[in-house]
């Protein structure tokens, strides 16, 4: 099976649609996203959720990633371990548990998670959490919205901390 397959045989792209379709054998899965470039939003979901699939079926293995600049990496992750070097847009969404450690990640990092831990050197953007760790060395902006405790070079971001420092 390949991603266009999948694709056909699901009614919209969600988890539980991806995971009636998809393999248990994370040898598979793994084929399939090597294989894969997504090009639209929808074919990037899935691919997102894919990642989230092997991760959890691989618990309490790490599901090493080798294939750069995916977005949605780690989609709805509830369980399960995945590293990979550069992750593209949306890392983390969704997330309800788990791990996700990566060298560098893009816009929109951790939107809508809820739990798990996201550990970067550097984020482009964190997105609007609900909870949850993200972890990093550097980021270059972070939402207005924050319920995940997020750390930058080991000091607790707090945003009227940060305002206050930019307003002098």
């Amino acid at each position: 099976m390949d991603l266009e397959g999948i694709i056909k045989q699901i009614g919209n792209v969600s988890k539980g649609e991806i995971k009636r379709i998809a393999s248990e054998d994370c040898t598979e899965i793994k084929e399939i996203i090597m294989k894969s470039n997504p090009k639209d939003p929808y074919e990037k979901m899935v691919v997102g959720f894919l990642t989230s699939l092997c991760a959890e079926y691989m618990y309490p293995e790490t599901f090493h990633l080798e294939k750069d600049g995916l977005d949605y990496i780690g989609f709805e992750l509830e369980k399960g371990n995945i590293e990979t070097g550069t992750a593209g847009k949306n890392l983390g969404t969704c997330m309800k548990g788990g791990k996700i450690v990566v060298k560098k990640a893009g816009e929109e990092t951790g939107s809508g998670m809820s739990g798990g831990e996201i550990i970067a050197e550097e984020i482009k953007s964190i997105g609007n959490t609900i909870g949850g760790r993200i972890i990093t060395e550097k980021v270059d902006k972070i939402s207005k919205t924050q319920g995940a405790d997020i750390f930058i070079n080991g000091m607790k971001f707090k945003r009227g901390l940060v305002e206050r420092l930019l307003r002098r």
